[in-house]
């Protein structure tokens, strides 16, 4: 993984990287870190994505928060309109449930990879990383340059997974 600054979306933000960086989130729970990723400007955007959907009256003060308004803010920034974002990659982090929920109805984190998992398919964007459900709390950090991604479960060592093949990056000349 690069020494390079890592920019961390905190919860309902949205952080962009072309060319190089580093983007991440730290303690995701029933949030899921998603990035979307476009291998021919090899530009990733990020949403910590806190909750499936948004009331009419919350829809636009923090797009990133909500899965039905991060999904098109992330393609808003990668200047891709929906007709075209099949060419994106997806990547899901998070969307555990660290809690016993008294109500199936507050299963925030599996109605939060569901939501994404509908919108993304509707998009006919691939998934090709996904670590989400459980009832562990995650980090992760993901290597725009070079598609690495490391991700980090509560009481466990963090696990590197080399995604460049999966997100269509080139390789660079030796």
């Amino acid at each position: 993984m690069a020494a390079s600054a890592i920019q961390l979306a905190g919860m309902g933000e949205i952080v962009v990287a072309r060319g190089s960086g580093v983007i991440g989130c730290i303690g995701l729970g029933s949030c899921v870190g998603t990035v979307l990723f476009d291998p021919t400007k090899q530009m990733a955007a990020l949403a910590h994505v806190m909750l499936p959907e948004a009331s009419a009256v919350d829809a636009n003060a923090m797009p990133g928060k909500y899965a039905t308004t991060a999904v098109p803010a992330l393609l808003r920034l990668l200047d891709t309109p929906p007709a075209h974002a099949s060419r994106l990659k997806a990547i899901l982090v998070g969307g555990g449930e660290l809690f016993k929920n008294r109500s199936q109805a507050l299963r925030i984190g599996e109605r939060n990879v569901e939501t994404l998992h509908r919108l993304l398919r509707e998009l006919r964007i691939s998934v090709v990383f996904e670590q989400t459900r459980g009832s562990l709390g995650r980090s992760f950090e993901f290597d725009v340059a070079t598609g690495l991604i490391r991700v980090r479960v509560v009481g466990t060592p963090p696990v590197e997974h080399n995604l460049a093949a999966a997100l269509g990056m080139l390789r660079k000349a030796a």
